[in-house]
């Protein structure tokens, strides 16, 4: 019937532009415009500066103009009550958060735009209840999480991978990590402590670049060298999904050894390796030598060397 073909018709154009829709949003983080032509010769990217007192402010690219600030997200999600249920290193906080009730993609045309691709009766009827869903109030309900934060007042962590550009080598550390009861290869890293790591008055360097030259210094016994912030400028990354901390991760090119370096804190106990090249260090993640920071910031740190043409 007539019917049948007008509803079938409609239901191909709401899924091609669904379609369409999908392909914009992947393509869009990686500054590609899928309804325009592509020119015949790409821009090229600009790199961000070395960081300094005077010079702070890096490219922003494509991705942080999409996703602002590199993750604020709008959401329904609301905070009801927090409660520290234990405090040590760090503090166990009990968040309860109010959250809208779902009934997993149903609304979501992409991942479930027929029911059955062969029964128009089905299609109709999953065409009504989408509209129904979206017509009333969402039902909510209260969720219960364990979320790990610092305990004193911080303003997230830090990690740092040391090049050398003349060896054509990393500076990474080895240590004792009471997580995973192992000794595990990683970066020099540490919280950023409000309290010790702020900035002199008028240096224009912020906290966490404070912190990674500390951390630095009493981890790998380096300071000096030219500095890159290898996220978006004022981006800092969650550690986890149920960690508080906030990450920024650091390279550093032809730090110079410090023959009397600041101590290293009582809990720490770290050997200095260095001489680590690029192929060694990524057969190290692979074969879990690293904790998953600490590839994930030697991962960063080797991407931007690709960039500046140092490896």
């Amino acid at each position: 019937p007539s019917e049948t073909w007008i509803m079938v018709l409609a239901m191909n154009r709401r899924t091609l532009a669904s379609c369409l829709s999908a392909t914009a949003f992947f393509l869009a983080p990686i500054g590609i415009d899928a309804a325009a032509p592509s020119p015949s010769t790409p821009p090229s990217p600009s790199l961000p500066s070395p960081l300094s007192p005077s010079s702070q402010q890096t490219s922003v690219s494509s991705s942080a103009a999409f996703y602002p600030r590199g993750r604020d997200r709008p959401h329904d999600h609301e905070i009801v009550t927090e409660e520290v249920v234990y405090k040590g290193w760090r503090k166990v906080i009990r968040r309860s958060v109010s959250s809208p009730l779902r009934r997993p993609h149903l609304t979501d045309p992409l991942v479930n735009p027929l029911t059955n691709p062969n029964d128009d009766a089905a299609d109709a009827t999953t065409t009504a209840a989408v509209t129904t869903a979206h017509d009333r109030p969402p039902q909510r309900r209260v969720i219960h999480f364990d979320v790990i934060d610092q305990t004193h007042t911080t303003g997230g962590a830090v990690i740092v991978f040391a090049w050398n550009s003349t060896s054509k080598t990393a500076t990474i550390v080895r240590e004792y990590m009471p997580g995973p009861h192992r000794v595990l290869s990683g970066l020099a890293a540490g919280i950023v402590e409000d309290d010790k790591h702020s900035s002199v008055e008028g240096d224009g360097e912020p906290n966490s670049l404070v912190a990674a030259r500390y951390e630095l210094e009493e981890e790998c016994h380096l300071a000096g060298g030219t500095w890159y912030r290898l996220t978006e400028e004022g981006v800092s990354v969650p550690m986890d999904k149920y960690v508080a901390t906030e990450i920024v991760p650091y390279l550093v090119i032809d730090p110079h050894h410090v023959p009397d370096p600041r101590p290293l804190d009582d809990e720490e106990d770290i050997e200095i390796v260095t001489g680590v090249s690029a192929k060694e260090l990524l057969r190290m993640i692979r074969e879990g030598d690293f904790n998953l920071v600490g590839g994930w910031g030697a991962l960063l740190a080797l991407e931007k060397l690709r960039e500046l043409g140092e490896i």
